[in-house]
């Protein structure tokens, strides 16, 4: 049962740092510089608590470098996902981003099944699979479905926007499997998150050098010359709804499964997209909730439980 509430707790953390970072983007003028003070707000934190229960700060490196290289994978996913969230949020929604994620990140999901990657369970594709894979896509389509202003019709997604929380969703699949197998490594949901960190913060300090280098501030920084707003403290919690995300999905993924984890994260993440889009929470544009978003959410949820357990 702690496990389920833990699963959907990550979920609602994902959404709400998204939310956090798109406003924080805002202030910085920068998604890579959000996404930096991000992965070492939450470093910080996490090695403090190490240390306070453990009375040092010790990461069996050794062990984890006899594992194959994608071991260290879960970090570089960790860039990934904040710096597209950062991006997508405001194009598409809280919600709409949320939905096309989860569409990639339950694709995803079903191939690191197949094929037994990252050192999970194989679990062979079936009929079943894939038709609850069809459902996952029509809730997409249902939820994502707009009316278009003047002559009706569909009122078309930002394409571009739409791919990239597509592999947002892949990133955020991949990141479950690789930390989950991490925390078995290391036997420590907190060090494999503390590893997982680290190697975000290098990866996002690599980005940020290679820009600098090859395009010069104006590779890092956004030129939206907008009114900036003033600076608040929540602005830099996204490390700490960061923190919940990886290290609860770290915790719990070897114990429910990918599919149920998967479907945990689901619902906590389509609960708090609804409510951030219906109340403008954070700075966000506010978005009606409708009958057609909401089934089509349920639809989503009925496709990944037919995956997960049927």
């Amino acid at each position: 049962m702690i496990a389920l509430v833990i699963g959907v707790v990550a979920g609602i953390a994902s959404t709400m740092q998204a939310s956090i970072n798109t406003e924080a983007r805002k202030f910085f003028r920068s998604p890579f510089i959000t996404a930096g003070i991000n992965f070492a707000v939450a470093w910080l934190l996490l090695a403090a608590f190490i240390i306070f229960n453990e009375h040092r700060l010790f990461i069996p490196l050794g062990t984890i470098a006899e594992n194959p290289p994608w071991i260290w994978f879960g970090g570089v996913c960790a860039i990934i996902i904040v710096t597209l969230n950062i991006v997508c949020v405001p194009k598409l929604g809280a919600a709409g981003n949320v939905i096309i994620l989860n569409f990639g990140q339950v694709v995803t999901g079903l191939v690191i099944d197949h094929f037994a990657l990252f050192g999970t369970d194989q679990v062979q594709m079936t009929l079943t699979r894939l038709a609850g894979a069809a459902l996952v896509l029509a809730g997409m389509v249902i939820s994502t479905w707009e009316k278009g202003t003047g002559g009706g019709g569909r009122k078309a997604l930002p394409l571009l926007y739409a791919i990239l929380a597509f592999i947002d969703g892949i990133a955020c699949s991949t990141q479950i499997a690789v930390n989950g197998t991490l925390k078995t490594v290391v036997e420590s949901a907190s060090k494999a998150t503390l590893v997982s960190m680290s190697v975000a913060m290098l990866s996002t300090s690599i980005v940020v050098i290679t820009l600098l280098l090859t395009k010069g501030r104006r590779g890092i920084f956004d030129s939206d010359t907008g009114v900036r707003p003033d600076f608040r403290i929540w602005m830099i919690s996204g490390g700490m709804f960061a923190l919940t995300v990886v290290s609860g999905n770290a915790a719990v993924a070897p114990v429910l499964g990918t599919g149920l984890n998967t479907i945990m994260n689901l619902i906590g993440m389509m609960a708090a997209g609804l409510a951030i889009d219906a109340a403008g929470f954070l700075g966000i544009e506010k978005k009606p909730v409708t009958f057609r978003k909401i089934a089509g959410m349920f639809l989503m949820l009925a496709g990944t439980a037919a995956i997960s357990f049927i």
